[in-house]
């Protein structure tokens, strides 16, 4: 049996290390994958098993340079980074709306810490985190992700050149408020009833201040905000599935705007 030279290994390993660089780079911004509990290794392991659906599109890289090597799996790992933003904005954006809803409804003074997103995060925040990465997984995000980091290498080879420029900041910014007023149903009818209660309940201490509407008032209505948050949670799998098609038509216009099409 013929022997393959020491050559052929190193320059096969460094296109494996380079796809692994994309590819690490994404899943390590991946909900549930950048979580603090989930070990390095396992990082490592599924970037490198992944790193295999994009071995076919990654030319070969010399192996003489290796200060040049390092700028190519640097300039991968930031294009993978960017990846996995955009998907990881999807929980992003479901925290941010339902942070939204906890300060008008009084849970914003009651944050409590949460051990997966290493913050303090109020009460419907959190079930809309949690929810969020239940429901990243249930509907193919994990896929699509890969997906989007194995096709990036059409619209963004590994021998072409990018850059910063302001339109990629401007297209970020956009994507971000499209996503957020995809999610922003999630909360209407919560913010809806504390607009209503807060109607009600002012009146009332209006016209008969002997009630104490201060002292009943303020748990009635967080009871009314959780019961009508509950039922506003059959809705989410719909609106999250609209925000993650959204998200992931997002990629390319991305990456063609960072390699200046």
């Amino acid at each position: 049996m013929m022997a393959v030279p020491t050559e052929v290994w190193l320059t096969e390993w460094v296109r494996w290390l380079t796809a692994a660089a994309r590819f690490g780079g994404a899943l390590a911004l991946m909900p549930a994958l950048s979580v603090p509990q989930v070990p390095s290794v396992c990082r490592a392991v599924v970037a490198f098993g992944a790193a295999l659906a994009g071995l076919p599109f990654v030319p070969p890289v010399t192996t003489d340079a290796p200060v040049l090597l390092l700028v190519v799996l640097v300039r991968e790992a930031v294009i993978g980074m960017l990846i996995g933003m955009v998907f990881a904005s999807f929980v992003w954006l479901w925290e941010w709306v339902g942070e939204l809803a906890d300060w008008q409804v009084g849970f914003g003074f009651a944050a409590l810490a949460d051990p997966i997103m290493g913050t303090r995060i109020a009460i419907i925040a959190r079930i809309a985190t949690l929810l969020a990465g239940v429901l990243f997984f249930q509907l193919g995000g994990h896929h699509l992700l890969l997906r989007a980091v194995a096709e990036s290498y059409r619209w963004l080879p590994v021998t072409s050149d990018f850059a910063l420029r302001p339109q990629l900041g401007e297209m970020w910014w956009a994507m971000l408020g499209r996503g957020f007023f995809l999610a922003l149903p999630f909360i209407v009818p919560t913010l809806g009833v504390v607009l209503l209660s807060d109607l009600v309940l002012g009146l009332m201490g209006r016209a008969a201040p002997q009630l104490g509407v201060l002292l009943w008032g303020m748990p009635a209505r967080i009871l009314a905000c959780l019961f009508v948050t509950a039922i506003a949670l059959t809705a989410m799998p719909n609106l999250a599935e609209r925000l993650l098609a959204h998200l992931t038509t997002s990629v390319p216009s991305l990456l063609m705007t960072l390699a200046g099409r």
